[in-house]
Protein backbone atom coordinates (compact mmCIF):
# COMPACT_ATOMS: atom_id res chain seq x y z
CA UNK A 1 0.00 0.00 0.00
CA UNK A 2 1.56 3.39 -0.89
CA UNK A 3 1.85 6.39 1.73
CA UNK A 4 0.06 9.21 0.49
CA UNK A 5 1.61 12.74 0.70
CA UNK A 6 0.59 15.27 3.62
CA UNK A 7 -0.01 18.49 2.74
CA UNK A 8 2.44 20.92 3.57
CA UNK A 9 -0.32 22.45 5.50
CA UNK A 10 -0.47 19.65 7.58
CA UNK A 11 -3.94 18.50 7.13
CA UNK A 12 -4.67 15.26 6.96
CA UNK A 13 -6.71 13.70 3.12
CA UNK A 14 -9.71 13.28 2.90
CA UNK A 15 -10.29 9.64 2.98
CA UNK A 16 -11.88 8.90 -0.38
CA UNK A 17 -8.03 10.38 -1.93
CA UNK A 18 -6.74 7.42 0.08
CA UNK A 19 -9.12 4.83 -1.58
CA UNK A 20 -8.38 6.24 -4.97
CA UNK A 21 -4.75 6.57 -4.65
CA UNK A 22 -4.65 2.88 -3.12
CA UNK A 23 -7.10 1.61 -5.70
CA UNK A 24 -5.07 3.21 -8.67
CA UNK A 25 -2.69 0.03 -9.27
CA UNK A 26 -5.74 -2.14 -8.87
CA UNK A 27 -7.62 -0.43 -11.01
CA UNK A 28 -4.29 -0.03 -13.76
CA UNK A 29 -3.89 -4.20 -13.21
CA UNK A 30 -7.24 -4.49 -13.72
CA UNK A 31 -7.21 -2.80 -17.04
CA UNK A 32 -4.01 -4.33 -18.37
CA UNK A 33 -5.79 -7.68 -17.97
CA UNK A 34 -9.17 -6.80 -19.02
CA UNK A 35 -7.68 -5.88 -22.44
CA UNK A 36 -6.02 -9.26 -22.80
CA UNK A 37 -9.00 -11.36 -22.29
CA UNK A 38 -11.00 -8.72 -24.73
CA UNK A 39 -7.82 -9.53 -27.06
CA UNK A 40 -8.34 -13.17 -26.35
CA UNK A 41 -12.06 -13.46 -27.03
CA UNK A 42 -11.60 -11.30 -30.02
CA UNK A 43 -9.19 -13.78 -31.34
CA UNK A 44 -11.33 -16.79 -30.55
CA UNK A 45 -14.09 -15.14 -32.24
CA UNK A 46 -12.28 -14.74 -35.16
CA UNK A 47 -11.36 -18.19 -35.72
CA UNK A 48 -15.06 -19.41 -34.73
CA UNK A 49 -16.34 -16.74 -37.06
CA UNK A 50 -15.15 -18.80 -40.23
CA UNK A 51 -16.41 -21.94 -41.95
CA UNK A 52 -15.00 -24.96 -40.05
CA UNK A 53 -15.49 -23.04 -36.55
CA UNK A 54 -19.42 -22.80 -37.77
CA UNK A 55 -18.86 -26.10 -38.91
CA UNK A 56 -17.51 -27.47 -35.35
CA UNK A 57 -19.85 -25.37 -32.81
CA UNK A 58 -23.11 -26.73 -34.92
CA UNK A 59 -21.59 -29.98 -34.92
CA UNK A 60 -20.93 -30.29 -30.91
CA UNK A 61 -23.84 -28.29 -29.69
CA UNK A 62 -26.03 -30.58 -32.21
CA UNK A 63 -24.01 -33.32 -30.49
CA UNK A 64 -25.11 -32.50 -26.89
CA UNK A 65 -28.67 -31.62 -27.91
CA UNK A 66 -29.47 -35.06 -29.48
CA UNK A 67 -27.12 -37.42 -27.19
CA UNK A 68 -28.79 -36.08 -23.58
CA UNK A 69 -25.65 -38.27 -21.85
CA UNK A 70 -27.10 -41.56 -23.99
CA UNK A 71 -23.20 -42.26 -24.37
CA UNK A 72 -23.28 -44.09 -20.65
CA UNK A 73 -27.02 -45.62 -20.97
CA UNK A 74 -25.32 -46.84 -24.56
CA UNK A 75 -22.15 -48.14 -23.13
CA UNK A 76 -24.03 -50.12 -20.26
CA UNK A 77 -26.37 -51.95 -22.76
CA UNK A 78 -23.67 -52.84 -25.15
CA UNK A 79 -21.37 -54.49 -22.31
CA UNK A 80 -24.33 -56.26 -21.43
CA UNK A 81 -25.42 -57.62 -24.72
CA UNK A 82 -23.98 -57.07 -27.66
CA UNK A 83 -19.82 -57.64 -26.82
CA UNK A 84 -20.78 -60.63 -24.81
CA UNK A 85 -23.31 -61.74 -27.87
CA UNK A 86 -20.46 -61.13 -29.91
CA UNK A 87 -17.83 -63.01 -28.13
CA UNK A 88 -20.22 -66.42 -27.50
CA UNK A 89 -20.68 -66.08 -31.35
CA UNK A 90 -16.81 -65.95 -31.90
CA UNK A 91 -16.92 -68.80 -29.69
CA UNK A 92 -19.65 -71.29 -30.81
CA UNK A 93 -18.79 -71.04 -34.56
CA UNK A 94 -14.86 -70.90 -34.22
CA UNK A 95 -14.67 -67.67 -36.58
CA UNK A 96 -11.08 -66.75 -35.13
CA UNK A 97 -7.43 -68.21 -34.78
CA UNK A 98 -6.90 -69.58 -31.59
CA UNK A 99 -6.04 -66.96 -29.99
CA UNK A 100 -9.12 -64.96 -30.82
CA UNK A 101 -11.01 -67.83 -29.55
CA UNK A 102 -9.15 -67.64 -26.25
CA UNK A 103 -9.48 -65.02 -25.77
CA UNK A 104 -13.49 -65.05 -26.40
CA UNK A 105 -13.26 -68.11 -24.17
CA UNK A 106 -11.77 -66.11 -21.12
CA UNK A 107 -13.45 -62.68 -21.43
CA UNK A 108 -16.80 -65.39 -21.33
CA UNK A 109 -15.58 -66.82 -18.82
CA UNK A 110 -14.62 -63.89 -16.39
CA UNK A 111 -18.03 -62.37 -16.86
CA UNK A 112 -19.81 -65.66 -15.93
CA UNK A 113 -21.36 -65.91 -19.07
CA UNK A 114 -22.46 -69.34 -19.15
CA UNK A 115 -24.71 -70.97 -21.04
CA UNK A 116 -24.43 -69.40 -25.01
CA UNK A 117 -28.33 -69.94 -25.70
CA UNK A 118 -29.60 -68.35 -22.23
CA UNK A 119 -26.86 -65.46 -22.27
CA UNK A 120 -28.15 -64.63 -25.66
CA UNK A 121 -31.80 -64.86 -25.10
CA UNK A 122 -30.61 -62.59 -21.42
CA UNK A 123 -28.27 -60.33 -23.84
CA UNK A 124 -31.55 -59.88 -26.12
CA UNK A 125 -33.06 -58.12 -23.07
CA UNK A 126 -30.55 -55.52 -22.47
CA UNK A 127 -30.00 -54.90 -26.03
CA UNK A 128 -33.23 -53.85 -27.00
CA UNK A 129 -32.56 -50.66 -25.85
CA UNK A 130 -29.45 -50.09 -27.40
CA UNK A 131 -31.52 -49.43 -30.65
CA UNK A 132 -34.19 -47.18 -29.31
CA UNK A 133 -30.87 -45.59 -27.84
CA UNK A 134 -29.49 -44.89 -31.22
CA UNK A 135 -33.03 -44.00 -32.84
CA UNK A 136 -33.47 -41.28 -30.49
CA UNK A 137 -30.03 -40.22 -31.39
CA UNK A 138 -30.59 -40.10 -34.97
CA UNK A 139 -34.20 -38.83 -34.91
CA UNK A 140 -33.36 -35.94 -32.50
CA UNK A 141 -29.98 -35.17 -34.58
CA UNK A 142 -32.42 -34.59 -37.64
CA UNK A 143 -35.06 -33.26 -35.64
CA UNK A 144 -37.68 -36.01 -36.64
CA UNK A 145 -40.55 -38.19 -34.67
CA UNK A 146 -40.36 -42.07 -35.65
CA UNK A 147 -41.34 -44.36 -33.39
CA UNK A 148 -43.73 -47.43 -33.81
CA UNK A 149 -45.38 -50.50 -31.08
CA UNK A 150 -43.61 -52.22 -33.92
CA UNK A 151 -39.97 -51.08 -33.27
CA UNK A 152 -39.01 -53.86 -30.58
CA UNK A 153 -38.95 -56.03 -33.52
CA UNK A 154 -36.90 -53.49 -35.46
CA UNK A 155 -34.84 -53.09 -32.22
CA UNK A 156 -33.93 -56.53 -31.83
CA UNK A 157 -33.10 -57.42 -35.47
CA UNK A 158 -30.66 -54.42 -35.81
CA UNK A 159 -29.13 -55.66 -32.21
CA UNK A 160 -28.13 -59.13 -33.40
CA UNK A 161 -26.85 -57.37 -36.74
CA UNK A 162 -24.93 -55.38 -34.63
CA UNK A 163 -23.74 -58.22 -32.60
CA UNK A 164 -22.63 -59.91 -35.75
CA UNK A 165 -20.81 -56.88 -37.05
CA UNK A 166 -18.69 -56.74 -33.86
CA UNK A 167 -18.18 -59.99 -33.63
CA UNK A 168 -16.78 -60.13 -37.65
CA UNK A 169 -14.40 -56.92 -36.90
CA UNK A 170 -13.29 -58.41 -34.05
CA UNK A 171 -12.08 -61.22 -35.91
CA UNK A 172 -10.92 -59.80 -39.39
CA UNK A 173 -8.93 -56.82 -37.41
CA UNK A 174 -6.39 -59.83 -36.46
CA UNK A 175 -6.65 -61.02 -39.94
CA UNK A 176 -5.37 -57.28 -41.02
CA UNK A 177 -2.25 -57.94 -38.76
CA UNK A 178 -1.91 -61.42 -40.24
CA UNK A 179 -2.66 -61.39 -43.68
CA UNK A 180 -1.60 -57.41 -44.23
CA UNK A 181 -4.22 -54.32 -45.04
CA UNK A 182 -4.57 -54.70 -48.30
CA UNK A 183 -5.89 -58.28 -48.50
CA UNK A 184 -9.40 -57.56 -45.59
CA UNK A 185 -9.27 -53.65 -45.43
CA UNK A 186 -11.71 -53.20 -48.49
CA UNK A 187 -14.34 -55.76 -47.39
CA UNK A 188 -13.93 -54.15 -44.04
CA UNK A 189 -14.64 -50.55 -45.29
CA UNK A 190 -17.18 -51.81 -47.17
CA UNK A 191 -18.57 -53.93 -44.41
CA UNK A 192 -18.74 -50.62 -41.96
CA UNK A 193 -20.30 -48.30 -44.51
CA UNK A 194 -23.02 -50.25 -45.45
CA UNK A 195 -23.51 -51.04 -41.97
CA UNK A 196 -23.32 -47.05 -40.98
CA UNK A 197 -25.65 -46.09 -44.03
CA UNK A 198 -28.39 -49.18 -42.82
CA UNK A 199 -28.55 -48.24 -39.20
CA UNK A 200 -30.10 -44.75 -39.38
CA UNK A 201 -31.93 -46.05 -42.46
CA UNK A 202 -34.03 -48.53 -40.78
CA UNK A 203 -33.95 -47.09 -37.60
CA UNK A 204 -35.25 -43.96 -38.60
CA UNK A 205 -37.66 -45.95 -41.03
CA UNK A 206 -36.57 -44.55 -44.50
CA UNK A 207 -37.29 -41.21 -43.78
CA UNK A 208 -34.04 -40.00 -44.42
CA UNK A 209 -32.30 -40.47 -47.71
CA UNK A 210 -28.99 -42.47 -48.55
CA UNK A 211 -27.45 -39.69 -49.69
CA UNK A 212 -28.30 -37.38 -46.82
CA UNK A 213 -26.78 -40.26 -44.64
CA UNK A 214 -23.94 -40.45 -46.57
CA UNK A 215 -21.61 -38.16 -44.47
CA UNK A 216 -21.72 -39.83 -41.34
CA UNK A 217 -21.60 -43.36 -42.26
CA UNK A 218 -18.07 -41.77 -44.55
CA UNK A 219 -17.12 -40.69 -40.90
CA UNK A 220 -17.99 -43.37 -39.08
CA UNK A 221 -16.32 -46.02 -40.95
CA UNK A 222 -12.86 -44.39 -41.35
CA UNK A 223 -13.26 -43.06 -37.06
CA UNK A 224 -14.95 -46.39 -35.44
CA UNK A 225 -13.43 -48.88 -37.96
CA UNK A 226 -10.14 -47.41 -37.07
CA UNK A 227 -10.84 -47.46 -33.78
CA UNK A 228 -11.73 -51.17 -33.69
CA UNK A 229 -9.09 -52.20 -36.02
CA UNK A 230 -6.51 -51.20 -33.79
CA UNK A 231 -7.79 -52.08 -30.95
CA UNK A 232 -6.41 -55.53 -30.88
CA UNK A 233 -2.92 -53.81 -30.56
CA UNK A 234 -3.86 -52.42 -26.91
CA UNK A 235 -7.11 -53.98 -25.85
CA UNK A 236 -5.93 -57.53 -25.19
CA UNK A 237 -3.41 -56.56 -22.91
CA UNK A 238 -4.53 -53.93 -21.51
CA UNK A 239 -7.56 -56.72 -20.09
CA UNK A 240 -4.79 -59.03 -19.73
CA UNK A 241 -3.10 -57.09 -16.77
CA UNK A 242 -6.88 -55.73 -15.43
CA UNK A 243 -7.21 -59.72 -15.04
CA UNK A 244 -4.17 -60.19 -13.57
CA UNK A 245 -4.68 -57.13 -11.31
CA UNK A 246 -8.06 -57.35 -10.50
CA UNK A 247 -9.46 -60.22 -11.46
CA UNK A 248 -13.06 -59.92 -13.09
CA UNK A 249 -13.72 -56.27 -11.53
CA UNK A 250 -10.75 -55.61 -13.79
CA UNK A 251 -12.00 -56.40 -17.03
CA UNK A 252 -15.36 -55.30 -16.55
CA UNK A 253 -13.79 -51.61 -16.35
CA UNK A 254 -11.45 -52.19 -18.83
CA UNK A 255 -14.57 -52.82 -20.92
CA UNK A 256 -16.18 -50.35 -20.31
CA UNK A 257 -13.82 -47.85 -20.88
CA UNK A 258 -13.42 -49.21 -24.40
CA UNK A 259 -16.69 -49.54 -24.97
CA UNK A 260 -17.24 -45.67 -23.58
CA UNK A 261 -14.84 -44.53 -26.60
CA UNK A 262 -16.05 -46.44 -28.97
CA UNK A 263 -20.01 -45.39 -28.54
CA UNK A 264 -18.96 -41.99 -27.80
CA UNK A 265 -17.02 -41.81 -31.27
CA UNK A 266 -20.44 -42.79 -32.84
CA UNK A 267 -22.85 -41.02 -31.33
CA UNK A 268 -20.76 -37.79 -32.37
CA UNK A 269 -20.37 -39.40 -35.91
CA UNK A 270 -24.14 -40.34 -36.35
CA UNK A 271 -25.53 -36.30 -35.99
CA UNK A 272 -22.31 -35.68 -38.60
CA UNK A 273 -25.00 -36.23 -41.46
CA UNK A 274 -27.43 -33.60 -40.63
CA UNK A 275 -24.74 -31.22 -39.50
CA UNK A 276 -22.80 -31.34 -42.34
CA UNK A 277 -26.37 -30.56 -44.34
CA UNK A 278 -27.48 -27.43 -42.08
CA UNK A 279 -23.87 -26.18 -42.39
CA UNK A 280 -23.51 -26.62 -46.15
CA UNK A 281 -27.44 -25.06 -46.33
CA UNK A 282 -25.87 -21.97 -43.80
CA UNK A 283 -22.99 -21.31 -45.60
CA UNK A 284 -24.72 -20.73 -49.39
CA UNK A 285 -27.00 -18.35 -47.73
CA UNK A 286 -24.08 -16.60 -46.06
CA UNK A 287 -22.73 -16.13 -50.01
CA UNK A 288 -26.22 -15.71 -51.24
Amino acid sequence: MTTPEIPASGEQPAPEDLLSQDARPVRESLGTGGSRLAAAQGWLHERADSGLGRLVSLWFSRYFEASRNSGAAATTYITLSVLPTALVIIAIFNLGKADENAFADRLISHMNLGGSTASVVHDLIWGLSIGQQYQDIYARAWRIHVGTAGDQARFAIWFFAASALVALMTVSASELRSNGWLATLPAWIAGSMIFWLWTPRFLLHREISLRSLLPGALLATFVVGGTIATSPLWIGPTLDQNAKAFGAFGVVIGLLAYVLIVVTISMVCAVFAPVWADWRQGENDRKA
